[in-house]
């Protein structure tokens, strides 16, 4: 006999769908997973959310992009070692900016690109002179210096203070690469020709839009360790060009005054938190020849860059927005002295 009751109604297609829907967004919001801003927008999936200095940070990387394509003038010394310095950077930031959920059209940008000239010359192509049409060739891409180049990299600086903080020692680095490549790209005056020396990198105008006043630092103990680190390096250079012939030693007299005018900014940014002149350093070993001052003057360096790189986290933590202002030309004249004694310059200086 059949059974009168009636058998519960079973789900409907619109629920079914919805269910399916359902366990996929849920799915996806575990995994953190969001659409990219270019993707068609799908019912309670949520889109993404722009990270910290997002804006700056892809003007950033626009700005090192071109940087590694654009063709300088030979004529600057360094010239020849930014780009690969460029393409390592814009390499490290586009992963960056990937792993943190930017989408590649994000970080394509035409300012990427170096702009050629407006117009083509026009060339008949080879073996038909005088017959068909005339056809374009490839444009000329102007060459351009070491200082407009850098120039507009530090410039893509402004607004970096506001960055994710695991990112902001890189991106100080950066800049302050910027900084070094235009200080040594800076021309140098012959001794005793009259000429102005070359100003250091914190010193060259048009880098930066900030104010000529660089904000007041509200943590200034963060900077002894680079007090002391630099007075450390000033005098170990000094030593050095002490025990060298003359002709060393007045090209040296440079990077004492650069490493002097370094050690004035940072006691005037720290203020009362300065520590006082160490009176009684000592060498780590005698230094008796040519040779083994230049030795030292190498190692004094070395250890100033890395000790430089191993206070950017600290300094920049305690004081952001005045660590943006000031540490990428600090940074950049360390790096600048450290490559006229030997060290090579790289992507990120100070930092492993």
């Amino acid at each position: 006999m059949r059974d009168a009751t009636p058998s519960a109604p079973g789900p409907t297609r619109r629920l079914v769908t919805a269910g399916a829907l359902g366990a996929v967004v849920a799915t996806l919001a575990g995994c953190g997973i969001r659409l990219e801003d270019d993707a068609p927008r799908v019912p309670l999936v949520p889109t993404r959310e722009p990270i910290e200095a997002e804006e700056e940070l892809l003007r950033l990387h626009a700005a090192v992009v071109a940087a590694s394509t654009t063709s300088l003038v030979s004529s600057d010394p360094v010239a020849p070692l930014l780009p690969p310095l460029h393409a390592r950077q814009a390499t490290v930031l586009h992963d960056a900016l990937r792993q943190r959920g930017l989408p590649e059209s994000a970080l394509t940008s035409p300012s990427a690109s170096p702009t050629p000239t407006p117009s083509a010359t026009l060339a008949t192509p080879s073996g038909s002179a005088g017959s068909g049409s005339p056809r374009p060739t490839a444009p000329a891409v102007p060459r351009r210096t070491v200082a407009e180049v850098e120039g507009e990299v530090a410039a893509a600086g402004t607004g970096l203070e506001g960055a994710e903080a695991e990112l902001r020692p890189a991106l100080v680095a950066i800049l302050g690469q910027a900084h070094a490549a235009l200080e040594l790209a800076a021309p140098v005056a012959a001794p005793g020709s009259g000429v102005s020396p070359a100003p250091s990198a914190s010193a060259i105008p048009s880098v930066s839009a900030e104010p000529d006043v660089p904000p007041p630092w509200s943590s200034p103990d963060a900077l002894v360790p680079l007090i002391v680190a630099t007075r450390r390096a000033t005098w170990l250079l000094e030593v050095a060009a002490a025990r060298s012939p003359r002709a060393v030693r007045t090209a040296w007299l440079r990077d004492i005054g650069a490493l002097e005018s370094l050690t004035s900014d940072l006691v005037d940014a720290a203020g009362s938190s300065a520590p006082p002149p160490d009176l009684g350093q000592t060498l780590p070993r005698p230094v008796t020849t040519p040779a083994e001052a230049a030795t030292l003057a190498t190692e004094a360096m070395t250890t100033l860059l890395a000790a430089t790189g191993a206070a950017l986290r600290a300094v920049i933590d305690a004081d952001p927005e005045a660590a943006f202002a000031a540490l990428p030309g600090w940074l950049g004249t360390v790096a600048a002295v450290a490559h006229r004694h030997g060290m090579r310059l790289t992507a990120f200086p100070g930092l492993a």
